[in-house]
């Protein structure tokens, strides 16, 4: 055999060689390894963990391996994100989160784990917009007739939320921003109390998911809807409705999102892996269905393009937390 064949041949085998390596590490090294915790940092029944449980049973199917919630409540979720934040990062311990783990760094004087560098971002999974309610007797049928009463009667109106620091509060907060009127908060112990403050008229506004339930509502005109907080979409539930942009006021584009992380240090490969599952439990139908239903909008974004959005989230409710002097209960 000439040099040049023998050259090729010894190509050949070393490239044989090393897919046979690496085929028997990952024979030897599948993952997931054993089951996997899905950290949950709220009670069961809401809708972070109606995200978990539906990403746990189709991770489960996709998988072949147990994908179990574990719901870890109480610290406004710190305690969930301190465990997945001190976890091994080897993707056995994955966290479901939510919006309101972009305002802990600016509510708390002090976290058991860096917002950031304590987590693998994996993916952005869904993200639900908000709608501007206001009880009928306020007479009221536009942002901008809001805004004019508002600006007329400084403080005479309100707008409630189930207790300082909660998502709610923040959203009414940067509504007098944006809207530059004096806007009184009425905080209540839950989402509960709340709402049923607004529908008997001892609250004006809120700015709220518009779940089924708001949505019925609305409809019923027991509530007034007067916009909704997308990027300029009308939403395909109240189409009637204009968006935050439309009605005349910029810098109210509000989701309500979800997303996966999980420990920092997750190797590249297993990340990948997450991604696409998630990428691929957005294309079944019962999943897309089941979230669609209530006007969710599925994401499931790159880790890179969901780490920026937590980054922005971190510093937007930073801002406004800061601006409004609020602190957590």
């Amino acid at each position: 055999m000439s040099k040049q064949g023998k050259g090729v041949a010894a190509r050949a085998t070393a490239c044989l060689c090393a897919l046979v390596y690496a085929a028997t590490a990952l024979a030897a090294d599948p993952y997931p390894a054993k089951p996997v915790r899905v950290v949950a940092p709220f009670a069961p029944g809401g809708g972070t963990d109606t995200v978990a449980r539906v990403l746990a049973q189709q991770f489960a199917d996709q998988l072949g391996k147990s994908f179990i919630v574990d719901n870890r409540t109480g610290a406004s979720g710190m305690i969930a994100y301190e465990i997945v934040a001190k976890a091994a990062p080897d993707g056995h311990t994955l966290l479901i989160t939510n919006s309101a783990f972009a305002s802990l760094p600016a509510l708390m004087k002090s976290l058991p784990y860096d917002p950031v560098k304590s987590f693998t971002p994996v993916s952005e999974i869904l993200r639900a917009p908000n709608v501007l309610v206001v009880h009928p007797s306020t007479n009221v049928t536009t942002v901008k007739d809001f805004i004019a009463a508002a600006r007329a009667n400084p403080g005479k109106f309100n707008y409630g939320s189930g207790g300082a620091g909660s998502a709610l509060h923040l959203y009414g907060e940067l509504f007098k921003i944006a809207a530059k009127a004096d806007l009184t908060h009425v905080p209540y112990k839950g989402g509960g109390d709340n709402m049923a403050a607004l529908l008997s008229g001892q609250i004006h506004m809120n700015i709220t998911q518009y779940q089924a339930n708001v949505i019925a509502l609305i409809k019923a005109g027991r509530l007034r809807a007067l916009a909704v907080t997308t990027d300029g979409k009308r939403s395909p539930a109240l189409p009637d409705v204009p968006s935050m942009s439309e009605a005349g006021l910029h810098g109210m584009t509000i989701y309500a999102w979800a997303g996966l992380l999980a420990p920092a240090s997750l190797p590249k490969n297993i990340l990948a892996r997450l991604h696409g599952e998630v990428t691929k439990m957005l294309t079944v139908p019962a999943v897309r269905e089941r979230f669609t239903a209530q006007d969710a909008e599925l994401i499931g974004s790159r880790p890179e393009v969901f780490a920026q959005l937590l980054q922005s989230e971190i510093a937007r409710w930073g801002s406004v937390i800061r601006a409004a002097g609020i602190q957590a209960n």
